[in-house]
């Protein structure tokens, strides 16, 4: 049995990725938290991995020795117990309401600058503290229209979980989220403004109750899970193109930056592992026999590097270079299928408008250290800075 998720694993994955893909698509790993795992590698087996009705997301399949992953209660498990054709309408549904939300593009420029206003002057500042950490919930304030009270409170989950010194796990503070979320419907339910949250409060999603328990599994994605992968790529972003000057500037003269994000979710892939899988049935990936019961881990990076389905060059650590203009890119960044993230129709036209307004902001934004001092925050399945000294006015 392997044991590969160490600190070293968190900040630079590549070279023991591609080792993995050389030496075979499936592989018995331990987990952090101990139990082992079967940990898929090759593009095509994790791209398949996550369509084949044989491995199930929900636990009741999960034969109890391997790892099981984070378990979140009901009726916050909506995405991970609910059939595809119920999933599939509620990720409509919130691309549907990102259409009624308007053009980010222009409403990007008020929104985060107020949130930057204050760093203007300053020569030096950590961008994950400042920058990365408290933006996305400014970003939710105004998507879902949050109440301010509402908003401090996600502000100061965040801090308390996501920030260089904090102590718990995202995992550790459901009783926190639950709270955030019940005050959340129930502003959205008094409330009478035309608010994604208020349209969805009282229009009920289930087509029923406006308390269905589809909303609170819907906003505990949206509010948290989003969040976090939010926080890397800005991060990840600035990082990777404090190195790159060239791809930044291929990227701002694009007329699409969303483009640039899907590679940027490739090349980066924050979301490291898909959501744990459970085996219904025996069966075979890779040459591997998985049997019934045992969990299967689909690695979302190592397949996002994978040569056999990516062009281009390789760095020295095995990573494939990052092209901003990669035309067509079927990464699985954020998973793929029927239980792929629920926020991908607000996290690319998000971040696309963010690191559009960033670096017409401040054009010669770069890191203030080198790549290799940065340290890596690792939850095991996500991965992105823990902080980023950055110079808004690039090197003196």
């Amino acid at each position: 049995m392997l044991n590969i998720f160490d600190e070293e694993f968190a900040r630079d994955p590549w070279p023991v990725l591609r080792s993995l893909r050389e030496a075979g698509g499936a592989h018995r790993v331990a987990t952090p938290d101990g139990p082992p795992a079967w940990l898929i590698t090759r593009y095509a087996d994790v791209r398949a991995g996550l369509l084949d009705e044989r491995l199930s997301v929900n636990l009741r399949y999960s034969g109890g020795s391997d790892y099981e992953g984070f378990a979140v209660p009901a009726p916050l498990d909506v995405f991970q117990s609910a059939e595809p054709a119920r999933l599939a309408r509620l990720r409509s549904l919130v691309v549907g309401e990102l259409r009624l939300a308007g053009d980010w593009a222009d409403r990007a420029a008020e929104l985060i600058g107020k949130s930057l206003a204050g760093l203007d002057g300053v020569e030096e500042f950590d961008f994950v503290e400042r920058v990365a950490l408290p933006l996305p919930t400014v970003i939710l304030g105004e998507l879902l229209g949050l109440p301010e009270s509402e908003q401090d409170s996600l502000a100061a989950w965040a801090q308390a979980t996501l920030a260089p010194d904090a102590r718990p796990r995202a995992r550790d503070t459901l009783g926190a989220m639950r709270q955030i979320i019940t005050a959340v419907i129930e502003r959205g339910r008094d409330g009478a403004d035309d608010t994604m949250l208020g349209r969805l409060v009282r229009s009920g999603i289930g087509g029923g109750a406006a308390d269905s328990d589809e909303l609170p599994g819907l906003l505990f994605y949206l509010l948290f899970v989003w969040y976090e992968v939010l926080m890397d790529m800005l991060a990840g972003a600035v990082l990777t193109f404090s190195a790159r000057p060239d791809q930044l500037a291929a990227m701002l003269s694009g007329a699409d930056h969303a483009v640039a994000v899907d590679e940027l979710l490739r090349y980066l892939s924050p979301q490291v592992l898909a959501a744990p899988r459970f085996a219904v049935t025996d069966l075979e990936i890779a040459g591997q026999r998985i049997e019934a019961g045992q969990t299967v881990l689909c690695c979302l990076a190592a397949a996002n590097h994978d040569p056999e389905r990516f062009t281009g060059p390789a760095e020295s650590n095995g990573a494939l270079e990052l092209d901003v203009r990669r035309s067509p890119n079927p990464h699985v960044a954020l998973g793929y299928g029927a239980h792929a993230c629920v926020g991908t129709g607000l996290l690319r036209p998000v971040l696309a408008s963010i690191l559009g307004e960033l670096y017409t902001r401040w054009p010669n934004l770069r890191a203030a250290i080198a790549d290799s001092a940065v340290p890596w925050r690792s939850g095991f399945r996500h991965r992105g800075p823990l902080t980023l000294p950055v110079r808004p006015h690039g090197a003196e």
